[in-house]
C-alpha cells in the first residue's frame, strides 16, 4: 500500500471515531430534562476504615414523566407507589449508562421510575406536596439526576 494511501485510510479512520466518541451524557435536546439515573444498595453507612462509593452503579429503567404530581394524586408512600393518578406526559429510557433526556414543552412536571414490580419511584419531595418536581423554561435544559436507593442503608 502507497503511503497516500495509508494517510488516506487513517483520516477516515479518525474522522469516524470523532463521531462515536460523543461525551457520554451530553443531551442532544433543545429543551426539556436529561440526567443520569443510577442504582444504589446494600450499607452505604461512612466509615474510615472502609470507604464506599456514593455514586451507584448506572441502570436502564423507563421513566415516566407526568403533569406535576402531588401526594393527593398518589397511592402508597414514598419512595415507593403503588399508583399515579395524573396525565401522563411521555414515557423514555434510560441507556445502559443511566442516561436519559427527554423533550418537553415548558412547564411543570414530576418523574417517576417504574421499577419491574409495576411501583412508581420517586424521592424527592418540595414544601408544595410535589413529587419529584422539575420546572422546563422555554429555551432551556433541565437536570435531574435520579438515585435509585429505596434498598440502600445510611
Amino acid at each position: 500500500m502507497t503511503y497516500i494511501k495509508k494517510i488516506s485510510i487513517l483520516c477516515l479512520m479518525v474522522s469516524f471515531m470523532s463521531c462515536s466518541l460523543q461525551k457520554e451524557g451530553e443531551p442532544k435536546i433543545k429543551q426539556g430534562v436529561y440526567g443520569k439515573i443510577t442504582w444504589l444498595q446494600g450499607n452505604l453507612m461512612p466509615s474510615p476504615d472502609e470507604p464506599r462509593s456514593m455514586e451507584g452503579k448506572p441502570i436502564e429503567r423507563q421513566l415516566n414523566i407526568y403533569e406535576v404530581v402531588t401526594f393527593n394524586e398518589v397511592q402508597g408512600q414514598a419512595p415507593l407507589f403503588k399508583g399515579v393518578n395524573a396525565k401522563l406526559v411521555k414515557t423514555v429510557k434510560s441507556n445502559s449508562q443511566g442516561f436519559y433526556e427527554c423533550e418537553l414543552p415548558p412547564g411543570n412536571y414530576s418523574i417517576f421510575v417504574l421499577e419491574n414490580d409495576g411501583e412508581f419511584f420517586a424521592n424527592n419531595f418540595d414544601g408544595k406536596g410535589q413529587i419529584n418536581s422539575i420546572e422546563i423554561k422555554r429555551g432551556n435544559k433541565a437536570a435531574l439526576n435520579i438515585q435509585i436507593n429505596y434498598k440502600a442503608v445510611y
